[in-house]
Order: C-alpha cells, then structure tokens, then sequence
C-alpha cells in the first residue's frame, strides 16, 4: 500500500515540476542531466537540450559566445556546491532575442553531508520585470533633466530681465527648442524611452487629428458666439467700435510658434507627464501627473504674467485628459497652435 503511495506521490510530484512555468533541469555530479521539464526547453530553446546528455555537450552545441557567462553560472551551480548560487544572468536566446533569466540552485541528496548527489536549477525568465526597472530608471534620468531644462528657462528669463531685457523672447524660445530637441535625441540614443513612449507614435493619427481639428473648431466657434454676445450686451467690457478681429495681433514671426507648439507638448505631455504616468505608483489618480505636469510648464510662462501662466496651466491640464486617452501628441498640436493664435486675435 505505501509503495503504491509513493509511486502516486513521485507521480504528482513529476506532473507539478513539467507544469511549472519556471525551468527545471536536475544536473548529476558527473554534469548529466537527469531531468528537464519543457518550460526549461522553451526558455533556452535550444533542441539539443534533452535528458540524459551531459551539459558540457549541451554548452557545446549552443555555441553562442555571448551566452558563455550562462553557461559559466550552471556550471558553477553543479561543481560548486559549498557556495549558494542565486543570481540573474543574460541569455540570448537562438531566434536573437536577449532574455533575462533568474537562477537559483538547490541541492538534491544530503545537504548538510558529503552525498550530494546532484543539483536542482530552477530558471525563472525576469525580461520583463528587467526591461521595466530599466526604464523606469530611464524615465526618472529624463524626468530629472527635463525639470533642469525647466529651471534653468526659468532663471534665464530672471537674467534677461535684469539685464534689461536685451534678448528678445523669440530668441529665448529658439534656444530652448535647440535644448529640448539635443535633449530628446539623447534620450532616444542612451536610454531605453522610445518614440512611442515619448507620445511621438503615430497609433491612430488621422482619428486624433480629425477629433482634435473638430474640437478646435467647435471652440473656436464659441469663442465667437462669446465675443458676440458680450459686444451686443456689456459694449462696456467689449467695445462694437472695436475690431472685432485684430489680425494685426499675427505677424509673420509668429510662425516660429509652430514648432514651439510641437516642443512644448512633447515635453510636457510625452516627457513630463509620460515619465510621472511610469513612475508614480499605480494607486495614484492620472489626474496627478496631468495636473503636476502642467502646473509646472504652466510656470515657464512666468514672463508673459500671472493671468497668462494660469490660463496656459489649465489649458495644458485639458489637453493631459486628451492625450492620456489618444496616446499621442499630433492631434493635440492643432488645438494648441490655433487656440493660442485666437486668443491674440478674438481677445487680444
């Protein structure tokens, strides 16, 4: 009756380890490999891996260099058995791919006298959990320097103010897009942020473009109706001899906004609110990056006033809504440049 018990037990304990989404392989003191459950096989994905070879004969079939620091941990794992061995280690995998995996070693036989007979290699594939520290310590590099940019805008326009002001804030815009833009590619060079990451992706364009474009339509229109009204009803705060559009408020240097609109919501959409988004933790509202993300590049606006640094926060919060929902900044582009342009002209 036990022998049947045990039998049954040796079974349930086999089906458990080929079920696993972990790796097995049980390596003997000679290096054969007695066992090996299937996710081991897809992980390494290598078809000379097969019980009863050695894994010298296995090492030798791979023969990939890159993989040798692998390789060099199992081995240490089996012949070394007076150290405890738990670590992560790269591996490339044959279609190419680079994946990283977490080894730990248990010993089979008598742990705590000579007869270990073998050892116990349980491969876990941590890729993902590794791309993500990575980028979330990318994310938090280019959160950093963005902020620097920021700041250092800020007391740029503090010298251009005590010097009188003798640069003029065309020039400071320019200069500021020429940072953001070697700044960008820098992060796109030496950090793992990509181009998506960064709201520059091009996943539904044209829906974005035409629900922004209709959006900005819409309050355009409103705009009007607004001035409209107030012209007909309170000429004392909207005067009927007035223009009532001042297209003399646009000159031709005003083009130079475009790419700015282009910079400003990279930077605060795809960088500032972005990174926040991958490093605040997730039992924190969106409203919080949205609302941080333009509060601060609401205060880059500090030389044009106080009305206009608040009016920018608020607009560039409603935007954060559009993008967090759209994934990209190209629609959101149209709203910016043309309601800033109506507001010189309809209110200016």
């Amino acid at each position: 009756m036990n022998g049947k018990s045990d039998n049954t037990q040796l079974q349930t304990v086999d089906r458990v380890a080929r079920d696993l989404s972990d790796g097995l392989m049980l390596i003997d003191n000679q290096g054969t490999i007695q066992f090996i459950n299937p996710s081991a096989s897809r992980l390494l994905g290598n078809d000379a891996l097969r019980e009863g070879i050695t894994y010298a004969e296995y090492m030798a079939s791979d023969g990939n260099s890159a993989n040798d620091a692998f390789h060099q941990y199992v081995l240490d794992c089996v012949y070394d058995k007076d150290a405890r061995h738990a670590g992560a280690v790269t591996y490339t995998h044959p279609d190419g791919s680079v994946r990283y995996f977490k080894i730990a070693a248990s010993y089979a036989g008598d742990m705590d006298g000579p007869r270990k007979s073998g050892v116990i290699l349980r491969v876990t594939d941590i890729t993902a959990l590794h791309r993500a520290k990575i980028k979330h310590d990318d994310t938090i590099k280019v959160l950093i320097g963005t902020i620097t940019i920021m700041a250092l805008w800020d007391y740029l326009v503090a010298v251009w103010e005590q010097m009188g002001r003798p640069i003029s804030s065309t020039a400071l815009t320019v200069i500021i897009e020429v940072i953001g833009v070697i700044a960008t590619v820098f992060a796109l060079r030496y950090t793992s942020i990509t181009v998506t990451d960064f709201g520059l992706g091009t996943k539904n364009l044209k829906k974005n473009i035409l629900v922004d474009s209709a959006l900005t339509a819409a309050v355009l229109a409103l705009m009007i109706v607004v001035k409209l009204f107030l012209r007909q009803f309170f000429p004392n705060i909207i005067s009927p001899d007035r223009p009532f559009f001042r297209w003399d408020a646009l000159q031709a240097v005003d083009l130079l906004y475009i790419p700015t609109v282009v910079l400003q919501e990279f930077l605060v959409r795809g960088v500032t609110q972005g990174s926040l988004e991958r490093i605040l933790p997730e039992n924190y509202p969106p409203a919080v990056a949205i609302i941080v993300s333009s509060l601060v590049f609401g205060s880059i606006h500090i030389h044009k006033g106080l009305v206009f640094m608040v009016g920018a926060a608020c607009l560039l919060c409603f935007f954060g809504f559009l993008y967090r929902k759209q994934g990209n900044i190209w629609g959101l582009c149209i709203p910016h440049l043309f309601l800033s342009w109506a507001l010189r002209v309809i209110w200016g």
